[in-house]
């Protein structure tokens, strides 16, 4: 959202001033020369530096792309490692069960009910 605050002041000014700026001017560069409204060249010119910084993030996302996908084969590799352990856990302490204390009375044995 704080993008969009930052981005489309920017973006409607720019459109502004390239509406504002359509009187053609001669421009050189280096050897070259050619006619072109200030206007226009501003729009090509944050176009490219646009393309350019698209690129950028992109090569970072890769980045970040790898780096994830090499913790997710951790994490993997050490959730395989925990159940193996629980798995030996459980095969070494298999407590027996404790045997249950049942006296069973003999019938003559009992107290008569008042």
């Amino acid at each position: 959202m704080l993008r969009l605050l930052v981005t489309v002041p920017f973006l409607l000014g720019l459109i502004v001033f390239s509406a504002c700026n359509q009187e053609p001017i001669q421009m050189w560069f280096l050897d070259w020369g050619w006619k072109s409204s200030v206007g226009v060249l501003t729009l090509i010119v944050a176009a490219a530096f646009f393309i350019l910084g698209a690129v950028a993030v992109w090569f970072a996302e890769l980045r970040q792309r790898g780096r994830a996908r090499r913790a997710e084969q951790q994490v993997r590799a050490l959730e395989e490692q925990v159940a193996e352990l629980r798995r030996q856990q459980a095969e070494t302490y298999n407590p027996p069960p404790a045997p249950v204390a049942t006296t069973v009375l003999p019938a003559s044995h009992e107290a008569p009910l008042p």
